[in-house]
């Protein structure tokens, strides 16, 4: 549930609320093993409900990978790994997704959902039948699209060895673009900032993120 106070405040309060919310969460992670699973297991499950039919756009998922990122970075947590489980997660939720679309065919246009939100499949459909295999390439960075043009590829039979080749292909991709990219930033700037410093840059990051999935899901 949303904060009253954070609604009301000015930019300055804001982050002010953010911060002890952040250093505490902070505190939890060190360089040790445990934390390291904890954050994988946290960036696969969120990379997999992403990318998860329409519950992909009701998550702040931009949000949430990009803290995460940054507690990885913090954590000490190696790069390689941070990559393969956002990419077995985007690569889970995408299935998933796939699977649905296959098991319900064109019927799922009719489901209760899409009636009440006819545009997510109108652009997702209009999206899939004009670039393809690339669809779902081009797709999977775009947040809007990500959650559904999986689904409408099943719905419409795609067959899975072309789902299957795409997915594989992409979700690598995905994982590079999104989260290295957060990562050696993150990393990058650990190494100029304090922890103080290094705490208000996840706090704005997270808030700024979560501002502009909000914005994007009104269009």
């Amino acid at each position: 549930m949303v904060n009253t106070r954070i609604l009301g405040a000015s930019p300055d309060q804001t982050m002010e609320l953010f911060y002890p919310m952040t250093e505490s969460i902070m505190a939890m992670f060190s360089s040790d093993s445990q934390s390291h699973y904890f954050l994988l297991a946290a960036v696969a499950a969120v990379s997999l409900i992403e990318s998860l039919a329409v519950i992909g756009l009701l998550v702040p998922g931009v949000a949430l990978l990009i803290a995460l990122t940054l507690m990885a970075v913090e954590a000490q947590v190696p790069a390689w790994s941070w990559w393969l489980a956002g990419t077995l997660g985007a690569l889970v939720g995408d299935g998933i997704s796939y699977r649905i679309g296959v098991s319900t065919g064109p019927s799922l246009k009719y489901s209760r959902i899409f009636l009440r939100h006819p545009n997510w499949w109108v652009r997702g459909e209009v999206f899939f039948l004009r670039y393809g295999i690339w669809g779902l390439v081009i797709g999977r960075f775009v947040g809007p699209l990500r959650p559904i043009v999986p689904i409408i590829a099943g719905a419409l039979g795609m067959s899975g060895k072309k789902f299957w080749l795409t997915n594989i292909v992409s979700a690598p991709l995905w994982a590079v673009a999104y989260l290295m990219t957060i990562y050696f930033i993150g990393a990058g700037l650990s190494q100029i900032l304090t922890r103080s410093q290094a705490l208000w840059l996840l706090a704005a990051a997270t808030l700024l993120a979560i501002l502009v999935t909000l914005w994007l899901k009104r269009r």
